[in-house]
């Protein structure tokens, strides 16, 4: 939305002139909004951008603290260009401040400067720094390259005889993560245990917006009264259904 009334903007003002919006049309033209609105639409497109990453089925804790940990250091990245005057990062404010070489940069670089820093500091309170250095971590997504004397004395053993088997070093080659702790948690209790614990909890709230979407589509206004229940299971399943099988193994009743 605002990358779209971003380019549209001179055919806003128009708009605005002959509506006779004066106080509108005199706050949109000022160089000030138009600066912040270019910040905001390369800012939201990042934001968006960050936000694909954190759906989907297929996920995990793991990869949303990769993605976190990737979006907090180019926050801390884009700080450190825009307190030299470089706004490269921000591809819609730098070619309007190209444009209009007489605006006072300082002004800007510091609104920008101080939303970043708040910006900073909202993603630390919300996602806390897990330490990647921990030795669980450690074990649950790297379990051959483990430094087994920094595990607890209860995993040592076991975390080295896992270390040993070159067949489950093939399979956590070629297997998914959550995959391939589900086959060894029978051989390797322990740490198995460990590595799911990390692995299982829902990392973000996609399902449930999922499953919310899916029960605005079944259950209408004309059919208030419906038992979701399974329907709603039809719809979420990743499986597809037999259909053929169904039909086959259902017992015919011709007509008498």
């Amino acid at each position: 939305m605002l990358n779209r009334l971003y380019k549209l903007r001179d055919k806003v003002k128009i708009f605005l002139q002959k509506q006779k919006q004066d106080k509108l049309y005199e706050t949109f033209r000022e160089e000030d909004f138009q600066l912040s609105l270019a910040y905001l639409v390369d800012f939201f497109e990042a934001i968006n951008n960050l936000n694909l990453k954190l759906q989907g089925r297929n996920t995990n804790i793991i990869a949303h603290s990769d993605v976190i940990r990737d979006f907090t250091e180019k926050i801390h990245l884009w700080k450190r260009k825009v307190q030299v005057g470089n706004f490269s990062s921000f591809s819609h404010l730098n070619e309007l401040l190209s444009e209009k070489r007489n605006i006072q940069q300082y002004d800007v670089t510091k609104e920008v400067l101080s939303h970043l820093h708040s910006l900073a500091e909202e993603f630390m309170h919300y996602f806390p720094n897990v330490s990647m250095e921990n030795s669980l971590w450690t074990l649950m997504q790297s379990p051959f390259n483990t430094d087994v004397e920094l595990l607890r004395e209860s995993l040592q053993e076991e975390a080295i005889d896992l270390k040993c088997d070159s067949s489950a070093k093939r399979d956590f080659e070629t297997m998914k993560l959550e995959e391939f702790w589900v086959k060894y948690l029978s051989m390797y209790p322990k740490v198995g245990k460990e590595a799911l614990r990390l692995i299982l909890p829902f990392s973000s709230t996609y399902l449930c917006e999922a499953e919310f979407s899916a029960l605005v589509v079944l259950k209408t206004k004309q059919r208030n009264r419906l038992d979701v229940e399974n329907d709603l299971r039809c719809a979420l399943s990743s499986f597809n259904p037999r259909i053929s099988d169904l039909v086959r193994k259902k017992q015919q009743h011709p007509s008498h």
